[in-house]
């Protein structure tokens, strides 16, 4: 008998592989990351939507697209990602191309990202 539940072991194998994910963004290997975080995402993985759609916000290692960008951090704040909140009002703050400055949406997410948790000082 296993002292490490499946569960566990999933999330720690999922947390294994966003840090992996992560030091390729903070290498600039962008095709490494995106080859990992796409599965990731692809499964519903909060964080991992939440980074792709970072990925699409800046133009990491794909094309600018603040629709996509916008879609996919949708989804990872449904799923309790609290950094993809603070993305996203920062998106809407200051609009990108294909999606226009939103003062509204923006003062919704910061607040949701603040009801989540967020501590302010953690992303600035």
């Amino acid at each position: 008998m296993s002292l490490v539940s499946d569960t566990e072991s999933e999330n720690n194998e999922i947390k294994k592989a966003i840090d992996i994910v992560s030091q390729a963004f903070s290498d600039k290997d962008y095709g490494t990351a995106l080859t990992l975080l796409k599965p990731l995402a692809d499964s519903g993985i909060g964080e991992a939507l939440g980074m792709l759609g970072l990925a699409y916000k800046t133009g990491s290692g794909v094309e600018p697209d603040g629709i996509k960008a916008v879609e996919l951090l949708q989804k990872a704040v449904e799923l309790g990602d609290v950094l993809a909140a603070r993305n996203l009002a920062l998106l809407y703050q200051f609009g990108m191309s294909n999606v226009e400055q939103n003062s509204e949406a923006s003062k919704k997410y910061h607040q949701i990202a603040q009801k989540m948790g967020a501590k302010y000082g953690e992303f600035d």
